[in-house]
């Protein structure tokens, strides 16, 4: 069995902390604020796609790695990770629907119902809980 590159995995966590953090800031902002100005809303979209990202690049490296499965995509990623009991299966379908919104912005970007990126915000801590659990399996704190 390979083993997992911790610094690859730290890094990772460390990109999904700073996108977290930078999400954060439009928490408190009125949807107006927001959506009223391009460059306000496209970093929420960028962060997210940065973070989301992160998350699954985390989540397929260890599905390789720990145990040697290649998820069919990137939602999907997350079953992996709950059938061998890393995650739970509720953090598991929120994750997986991240996955899949984060589809949405890169692919279908044109479609993306802005107000809907919004509502999206009050789902960062998932990012925040998917990382410490993380850490926690693979005890990157020593």
């Amino acid at each position: 069995m390979a083993e997992v590159n911790r610094e690859k995995v730290i890094t990772l966590i460390t990109e999904v902390q700073k996108a977290r953090k930078q999400l954060e800031s439009y928490v408190s902002l009125p949807a107006e604020i927001v959506l009223g100005s391009p460059e306000k809303l496209n970093s929420v979209k960028y962060l997210f796609v940065i973070g989301i990202e992160a998350c699954i690049d985390i989540c397929q490296h260890i599905s390789a790695k720990l145990f040697q499965e290649v998820p069919e995509s990137c939602s999907s990623c997350f079953d992996v990770l709950n059938k061998k009991g890393v995650i739970s299966q509720s953090l598991c379908e929120r994750m997986a629907h991240l996955a899949q919104f984060r589809n949405v912005l890169v692919h279908l970007y044109w479609k993306v119902d802005d107000r809907r990126v919004l509502d999206h915000l009050t789902q960062i801590e998932t990012l925040d809980e998917f990382t410490k659990v993380i850490a926690n399996y693979l005890d990157l704190s020593r």
